[in-house]
């Protein structure tokens, strides 16, 4: 699995309205896209930033997503974004009955002397143990090989559910617009 995260700050004429619309209007092309397991439209308003965050069950997917028109239209429209890609350790949907408002994505650097098999099995762990947490509703957990940073990405329920539970160096919370799980994606096993 592949975690995939653009992030597009919009520029000061492009109202807060606009970026609601056009989620509106194009989310139903990812709720059955073949590949996908996860697509979240979200939205920092206090920073300007639209940044969908997907993860896919399908590398031939990405790619074809990231070479086609889809995304094509979103380079026409705010300049082709910067694509960051993390390979996935830990994916699942713990509570498909709930709706996320909020966003929650955390970054911490790997220290070179941190090896990566031991990380790997501690953040499975950490992982499975938020199985039943109110208002969680999904959990990721993926390595960027480039950069050493292990990212983990959760949606909640809302803020009171989400709040103070983040432990990371970096933490952006999102507005979840809305949420995109194609049927064979939504529920896949942690590691």
């Amino acid at each position: 699995m592949i975690a995939m995260q653009y992030t597009i700050r919009l520029a000061d004429d492009y109202g807060v309205q606009n970026i609601r619309s056009r989620v509106q209007q194009r989310y139903a092309m990812f709720d059955n896209l073949p590949g996908l397991a996860h697509k979240s439209y979200l939205f920092s308003p206090e920073d300007r930033l639209y940044a969908p965050f997907y993860i896919w069950a399908d590398h031939d997917a990405a790619r074809d997503f990231l070479t086609g028109d889809v995304f094509q239209n979103v380079s026409d429209t705010f300049s082709r974004p910067r694509v960051r890609t993390w390979t996935v350790l830990s994916y699942e949907v713990f509570d498909p009955t709930l709706t996320p408002t909020l966003a929650v994505r955390e970054s911490d650097a790997i220290e070179p002397e941190v090896r990566l098999s031991e990380l790997a099995k501690t953040e499975a762990l950490a992982h499975n143990k938020l199985r039943g947490l109110s208002g969680l509703h999904s959990h990721a957990v993926a390595l960027d090989a480039d950069r050493w940073e292990l990212v983990r990405f959760s949606l909640w329920r809302d803020e009171v559910a989400g709040k103070n539970k983040a432990q990371a160096d970096s933490v952006q919370t999102y507005e979840v617009l809305h949420l995109s799980t194609p049927p064979a994606g939504r529920i896949l096993g942690a590691a």
